[in-house]
């Protein structure tokens, strides 16, 4: 019976702590992301998670291609700035743009062969495309798009002229560090310069590409000032336009997913989420606790794939985490969870106990794969 008490316990232990986890990322889903987290993998499995983290070097990102754009140039414009709230993108107010005129005293869109970055600009036009045929906006707010978008455009181009060295460097340091961790050298004091290396380059691929995720967030949030309806208390809708997701980002095949939209990211944390959260809650109801038991072991097996407590492994376990070697503390969970998949804990004090006697017994005995000696 103590022997019964004991693996109950165990099972609701493990559960609280698989749940409550889930719990806090349902809760703290602005700050919660995966993709930290598989980015600082480490040992001989780090590749397989630096594959889901969506062109983690920015290579892909970085690419440019030769792109004919057509714009209105504001010769002149008044335009009034919305202070940004923190964390938010300033908004255009009321901009009015003055257009430069043809010999006929007609404005014309300007043509102009660009380098862009595809990965953003791309998108960035689909949404200002969708902005103008949805929405329909009158004489104003069709000006007010242009200059929007005229703007976006200037910001793009002078960005890809004044990093083209930048990249270029990058490109080549990134070479030269592959080419460095493939050699024969793979002491102590050369995964230590690695690592500093990796995390060095990543740096800079985020800062290349800063320009690009502001021009792209300004530009957002200009259609929405510019679209947005006028509330009865004065304030602006929101406007539904489509979330921009960077195009190494996007799911395969065109998929536009409930809750996490066209996003890989997106789909990645809201999986890991609510695999946590129902893998818990079905170990602390007893239900399905076996199966629910496999799924948070392979899980675990994850985790430890990221960061194995093995010898020579840089970098090492940060002391205040603990010490261990080869068994730490996700490894010792792992065994206890995988056992509690091997014996029917769900039925002591679980839901199990009424799917087997009113659904699983039954079945089995229908089928000749059960006789009451079998009785636990």
């Amino acid at each position: 019976m103590l022997s019964v008490i004991a693996l109950v316990a165990l099972r609701l232990c493990i559960g609280w702590h698989f749940f409550y986890e889930g719990c806090w990322k349902v809760d703290n889903a602005d700050k919660f992301s995966a993709l930290p987290f598989l980015t600082m993998a480490k040992g001989p499995f780090a590749p397989i998670f630096y594959a889901m983290s969506p062109d983690l070097d920015g290579v892909e990102r970085l690419k440019t291609a030769d792109k004919e754009v057509k714009y209105f140039v504001a010769a002149k414009a008044q335009v009034d700035v919305k202070p940004a709230a923190e964390g938010q993108a300033p908004a255009l107010i009321a901009p009015v743009p003055a257009y430069e005129e043809n010999e006929e005293g007609k404005t014309e869109p300007k043509t102009e062969t660009i380098k862009v970055y595809p990965a953003y600009f791309d998108e960035a036009e689909k949404i200002y495309q969708y902005a103008k045929e949805t929405y329909q906006p009158k004489d104003d707010q069709l000006r007010a798009l242009e200059f929007a978008w005229a703007k976006y455009v200037a910001d793009v181009r002078d960005d890809v002229k004044d990093n083209a060295e930048k990249v270029a460097a990058y490109l080549g340091a990134l070479e030269r560090f592959k080419a460095a961790k493939e050699g024969p050298n793979n002491g102590p004091e050369q995964k230590k310069r690695q690592w500093a290396d990796m995390m060095k380059l990543r740096g800079e691929a985020k800062s290349l590409l800063a320009a690009q995720e502001a021009a792209v967030t300004t530009l957002m949030a200009e259609l929405q000032n510019v679209l947005g309806p006028v509330a009865e208390n004065g304030a602006k809708q929101t406007v539904a336009l489509p979330a921009f997701v960077v195009a190494t980002d996007q799911l395969p095949f065109g998929l536009n997913l409930p809750f996490v939209g066209r996003s890989w990211t997106n789909f990645l944390d809201f999986a890991v989420t609510w695999a946590l959260t129902l893998i818990g809650l079905c170990l602390i109801l007893g239900f399905c606790t076996r199966l629910a038991a496999i799924g948070g072991g392979c899980f675990l097996i994850s985790v430890l794939m990221t960061q194995p407590p093995w010898p020579t492994i840089f970098p090492a376990v940060h002391p205040e985490v603990g010490h261990a070697l080869i068994v730490d503390k996700n490894f010792v969970e792992m065994v206890a969870i995988f056992m509690l998949a091997t014996l029917p804990v769900g039925r002591w004090g679980g839901l199990d106990y009424f799917v087997w006697n009113f659904v699983g017994k039954p079945v089995c005995k229908t089928f000749g794969f059960y006789a009451e000696e079998n009785e636990d």
